[in-house]
């Protein structure tokens, strides 16, 4: 941006981020895997969407927002089985959409509505054949076109004040996810979104070995750093980058089932799923060996409070998405003057919301011809301010009570102490054997073990663990990647690992295979 468009003052900016991220759990070894009924999912009902949304804009100067995609959820969609496993996915699942047409035994309303989801699936196919399958190079030329800028995060999103004492896996973290991040789409990122808007102090400084000028973060961040600063500006660290904070008031506004737009009675449930209602001879893959069901997005009904849900209606959820999206775009228009950072999981767009892109289009739209106001990406948001005010951001997070304890607590403490241990006896390879070993056994043999603890280090674990829901799988993908971490490490020092045992933990979670250990072989 030329100095001769930044305002000391502030300009009317508002920045929408997205960030992308799926746990790396690719799950193609088996034929029925709930990592893989994640991934379909959100790819059907947010990424292709999003794809499509950003698409049919405008072209302009500027880019309309800025998306984060992670390293895992960019590995996952480049996975050599993943497009030809989510076509058969779809396959599948629109011969389960058919059958519910024509089944007498369900109500009129769910045959009525099957056809509307049906249309829904053939849509995500034919965009995902347009783009050849090929999800990062399809962002990747929307960032070219100049629709979008691109941005990334740690290699698997790990909560990075959890590892304030340890810099060397830190940068570990930091270094491969950008360097993945670069070899899926070519883009060096200007911006890094923090793994759960997490920071500590002199957080920053691990940013700027990479070239990194900006970051995100919860919004006590900036009104609690020292000195206190205004949400409504970028705040610049002791190091020179800057950090935005996010508008929290109107962030609820969007996100919150609760108080927000995605809780009305007129938008589809998202925790009804038809599929359990479904013959285990109909559901096909889709039927699990104990008799539970993988999920399959059979959604009719729509968010109403009550047991008993009532029907979904496409029509009615579409026009209170209109409604919703000129009620945002005027309490936007009151903020004036400055800063409205705006930054979400990009999920919530399609996955959990399911008219989310459509109401982010409505309001992409709208706010672009707002007098006094433009939309702007995250870097141009940063750069637009002229001299800026200096501080120290607070310690912060966008979880529960903007602190660490959702992360770290008494259900996952022990997850933390497990990793540290695991990144010394790392650090202790590399000292002693170095850490580029060539194609020899002992040095792939390093450089897996890198990769289980990169695996197992992941903050969608804890979250799991402390949400509830799903955590039995995160405790065993935890235990599963800290035992073959600790297998590779006890035959490493005991020289008598076997090829093929190697060569099958290669096989089994085949991402970051470009994966450096230069951090473990720094001193910072």
């Amino acid at each position: 941006m030329m100095a001769s468009e930044r305002k000391k003052e502030g300009p009317g900016i508002v920045s929408f981020l997205l960030h992308a991220h799926l746990p790396y759990g690719a799950g193609f070894e088996r034929q029925t895997a709930l990592e893989q009924a994640w991934l379909y999912e959100a790819v059907t009902d947010c990424y292709l969407p999003l794809l499509s949304l950003i698409g049919h804009l405008e072209d302009r100067r500027a880019p309309w927002l800025t998306i984060s995609l992670s390293p895992t959820l960019l590995e996952l969609w480049g996975h050599p089985e993943f497009p030809e496993r989510y076509r058969t996915h779809l396959e599948r699942g629109l011969r389960v959409i058919h059958s519910e047409s024509n089944n007498p035994r369900h109500p009129e309303e769910r045959r009525r509505l099957a056809p509307y989801l049906g249309s829904r699936w053939k849509q995500a196919r034919e965009r995902f054949d347009s783009i050849a399958g090929k999800l990062p190079a399809a962002f990747g030329r929307l960032a070219e076109s100049g629709k979008i800028e691109l941005i990334t995060t740690a290699a698997t999103h790990p909560f990075l004040p959890a590892f304030q004492n340890d810099p060397r896996f830190r940068n570990f973290q930091i270094g491969n996810g950008i360097e993945t991040f670069k070899a899926h789409t070519g883009i060096s990122p200007k911006g890094f979104w923090l793994p759960e808007c997490a920071y500590f102090d002199g957080l920053e400084k691990d940013l700027a070995r990479f070239g990194i000028e900006y970051f995100g973060l919860e919004t006590l961040g900036l009104t609690r750093a020292t000195p206190g600063a205004s949400i409504r500006q970028p705040l610049a660290c002791p190091n020179g980058l800057l950090a935005l904070g996010r508008d929290n008031q109107l962030s609820q506004k969007v996100w919150s089932a609760r108080s927000g737009y995605p809780g009305h009675r007129s938008y589809r449930e998202f925790h009804h799923d038809g599929i359990h209602q479904v013959d285990t001879e109909t559901c096909g893959d889709f039927a699990l060996p104990d008799g539970g069901r993988l999920p399959l997005g059979l959604k009719y009904w729509r968010v109403s409070g009550k047991v008993q849900k009532d029907w979904y209606a496409p029509l009615q959820a579409k026009r209170q998405a209109k409604k919703d999206a000129e009620d945002f775009i005027r309490e936007i228009g009151k903020v004036g003057e400055g800063l409205v950072f705006l930054p979400f999981d990009a999920e919530l767009f399609g996955h959990w919301w399911y008219e989310g892109p459509e109401w982010l289009a409505k309001v992409l739209q709208s706010a672009n011809g707002l007098p006094g106001l433009s939309l702007q990406s995250a870097h141009r948001a940063a750069i637009a301010f002229e001299a800026p005010p200096q501080g120290r951001p607070a310690a912060s997070t966008w979880g529960r009570k903007s602190d660490y304890s959702f992360w770290v607590n008494r259900e996952t403490d022990w997850i933390y102490a497990l990793l540290f241990r695991c990144s010394r006896d790392l650090g202790a390879l590399v000292e002693k054997y170095g850490c580029a070993g060539g194609r020899t056994k002992r040095g792939r043999a390093i450089r897996q073990a890198g990769r289980e603890l990169i695996l197992a280090s992941a903050s969608d674990w804890p979250f799991m663990l402390r949400a509830g829901a799903t955590g039995a799988y995160a405790k065993e993908r935890i235990d599963r990647h800290i035992k073959r971490f600790h297998f590779l490490v006890q035959s490493i020092r005991e020289n008598n690992l076997e090829w093929e045992d190697l060569k099958l933990l290669e096989q089994l979670n085949p991402a970051f295979k470009e994966i450096s250990l230069e951090a473990y072989a720094k001193h910072f």
